[in-house]
């Protein structure tokens, strides 16, 4: 079973894919692979902050239970 990758690994192996993609010296079946793989990465880090967003957005009561966050404007 594979270690997931943290949230920090993935946006650094994203980071290099896309430079490695600027860089024009790739052929095009590993530029289609590289845009695979970063579109893979995109997807992974969107729902892990979709998930983090959703804790983020509740807080924990004096007795102990969840409620959705609600700013006072």
């Amino acid at each position: 079973m594979a270690k997931e990758k943290k949230f920090e690994d993935k946006i650094k192996e994203l980071e290099e894919i896309i430079a490695t993609l600027e860089n024009g010296e790739v052929s095009l079946d590993e530029s289609i692979n590289k845009y695979t793989e970063a579109m893979k990465l995109v997807k992974e880090c969107d729902a892990e902050l979709k998930n983090i967003e959703t804790k983020v957005n509740k807080i924990v009561t004096e007795n102990g239970t969840l409620e959705d966050f609600e700013a006072e404007e």
